[in-house]
């Protein structure tokens, strides 16, 4: 807002229009803070999980690593990811992708020359590199609604701290200042009428 203000009743009849949509606004930024902040707990809370569930499987898998080297089974290359699906969704503003599917490349595996354990193996690997999938959009998920959240946190600060108290002030400087013109010109209204009074009682 410029530090300047016309003191005038255009200019105050503006501000009082400008100050009623920052009334309106806070609130809307005030609700939308509050959401994109349960939103992010929320996926900070599901990455946790996803991270904590593969290292879990990690762990129970270090024997199957020790193993898969001993028969030389490329395991990975058995795992290869085709293409994600996923969405858009909208939340408070923020354009967000939702995992729908992964898909992996179809590749025959040969029953007869490769161990029982494959088929248990493939499927732990394929939920492992579906977890650290999930975690790479959740991350990125979560960076765009950090920077929407502070966005909305500073729109809020400045409506609240800048705008809105900036505002009212010019209207109360406004104000006072009009109510002081008018006084005057009230009075000077009252000192032409007792000189005019004073003029005809002299004539």
């Amino acid at each position: 807002m410029a530090d300047k203000i016309l003191m005038n009743k255009n200019t105050l009849a503006a501000l009082k229009v400008e100050l009623k949509e920052y009334h309106t606004a806070l609130p809307v930024f005030e609700m939308k803070e509050q959401k994109l902040k349960e939103v992010v707990q929320a996926t900070e809370n599901k990455i946790a999980r996803l991270k904590q569930a593969i290292d879990e499987t990690n762990e129970q898998t270090k024997e199957w690593v020790a193993v898969m080297a001993e028969e030389n089974v490329a395991l990975p290359e058995l795992a290869k990811v085709d293409r994600v699906v996923t969405e858009t969704k909208e939340i408070a503003g923020v354009s967000i992708k939702v995992f729908e599917d992964i898909v992996f490349e179809d590749d025959e595996v040969d029953l007869f020359n490769t161990p029982l354990w494959i088929d248990r193996a493939l499927d732990v690997i394929r939920e492992q590199k579906t977890n650290r999938t999930l975690v790479e959009i959740e991350n990125s998920n979560l960076k765009l609604l950090w920077e929407e959240l502070a966005e909305a946190r500073r729109m809020k600060n400045a409506l609240k701290e800048v705008f809105i108290p900036e505002t009212q002030e010019n209207i109360r400087k406004i104000e006072i200042y009009l109510g002081d013109v008018e006084r005057l010109a009230i009075g000077c209204a009252k000192l032409v009428k007792k000189k005019k009074e004073g003029k005809k009682a002299t004539v």
